[in-house]
């Protein structure tokens, strides 16, 4: 259980640090925002590149498609807020399996 910096091992690092950053981003900024949605293309193309050795991509496709829905509003309140809880939670099984990764 040490850490050795290569150069998946930082890009994870690096992704962990933008999943911080799209959390936040999602609690403060409008529904409307993009930002959320690079991030998800992003973490699925790094997902279905290295599948075995990373995240589960049925959960990450799962977060793209909540991010989809968060973005393209057409819900009411209490959808948005349970589709913004799946979010959060998909984004929580990120930093997990993101630091389980990084350390192990």
């Amino acid at each position: 259980m040490v850490f050795r910096a290569t150069n998946f091992t930082v890009i994870i690092l690096l992704l962990l640090a933008f999943t911080v950053f799209m959390m936040g981003v999602r609690n403060r900024k409008p529904l409307e925002n993009n930002w959320p949605l690079v991030y998800w293309v992003l973490m699925l193309s790094f997902t279905y590149v290295r599948p075995e050795e990373t995240f589960n991509l049925v959960i990450v496709g799962a977060g793209l498609a909540a991010g989809l829905m968060l973005r393209f509003e057409f819900m009411n309140s209490f959808f948005i807020k349970t589709v913004k809880y799946i979010e959060m939670a998909i984004w929580c099984y990120v930093l997990v399996r993101g630091a389980d990764i990084v350390i192990g």
